[in-house]
């Protein structure tokens, strides 16, 4: 994401679509979803062992991954940012006063930063005021005809190459509902979607279990970050990027818990389901 920056700088594949940033032609909400996560990754170094040099270091490299996401206009991405940073300082090991004191600090830090942004960026602050007077984030008309097609076929889906005939019918629109577990839904039916629940919340067991063992919360971040993201992109099922991450979790699980620990979770989810 810096060399993304630099190309940036230097206007090499820049084009705007509407105010927000297209670089190479790649969606602008994929663009800061890219560079909030880039920050989080880079923020977590020093949450989870500061020192005022590395902070000077650290800070100064995030200062890019703010800047793309600004000009990215996704407000998707600059929710994520700071959602991200909060679970970060929230599970950060440390007593509850300096635990307290870090997240009001970082709240005050985050306004005074999200208050520049909209003022210095026009793209964005007229999205942010959208959302906030209208109450609409410019999916809601999508998500109405999903759920509207899912009350309708409720056990049995349309199939994935059904899902944009549906939309086009109940919506008017040849879109995907912009949400990875209406998509789901509606491809693949009730069954379908507790699978994929089933897949989520598997993970999620595991990543906390490494986050006790390791103290390291920034996988836990990610996850959150990422199933974020897939509930509000288009064609977020499709998207290499997500399933990477979720690859590189599932990878992080298995080196730090043991076999018995990892037999003892399996069984406690059969347990559960039944």
């Amino acid at each position: 994401m810096l060399l993304v920056f630099l190309l940036v700088s230097l206007g090499q594949g820049v084009t705007y679509s509407n105010g927000r940033l297209l670089l190479f032609g790649e969606n602008p909400n994929m663009m800061g979803a890219k560079a909030a996560i880039a920050f989080l990754i880079t923020i977590s170094k020093l949450i989870s062992d500061f020192s005022f040099k590395r902070a000077i270091i650290i800070l100064g490299i995030c200062i890019p991954f703010i800047s793309l996401t600004a000009i990215s206009g996704s407000r998707g991405a600059l929710v994520s940012m700071f959602l991200g940073l909060f679970v970060l300082l929230y599970f950060r090991r440390t007593s509850v006063v300096n635990k307290w004191a870090l997240l009001i600090f970082a709240s005050l830090v985050s306004i005074m930063l999200i208050t520049y942004l909209l003022e210095t960026n026009p793209i964005m602050a007229e999205r942010f005021m959208s959302t906030v007077e209208t109450g609409d984030t410019g999916r809601n008309g999508l998500w109405d005809a999903a759920f509207n097609i899912i009350k309708d076929n409720i056990f049995i889906g349309a199939g994935f190459e059904g899902v944009k005939p549906m939309m086009l019918a109940y919506s008017g629109a040849s879109m995907n509902p912009h949400n990875i577990f209406l998509y789901i839904f509606i491809a693949c039916g009730l069954p379908g979607i507790i699978l994929f629940l089933i897949f989520l919340i598997r993970l999620a067991k595991l990543l906390f279990y490494h986050f006790k063992k390791s103290g390291n919360s920034l996988n836990l971040v990610l996850f959150i970050i990422v199933i974020f993201n897939m509930s509000k992109q288009g064609g977020s099922i499709g998207k290499i990027l997500f399933w990477f991450f979720f690859a590189v979790l599932i990878g992080s699980t298995v080196n730090m818990l043991s076999i018995n620990e990892l037999k003892k979770i399996r069984n406690e989810d059969i347990s559960s389901i039944q």
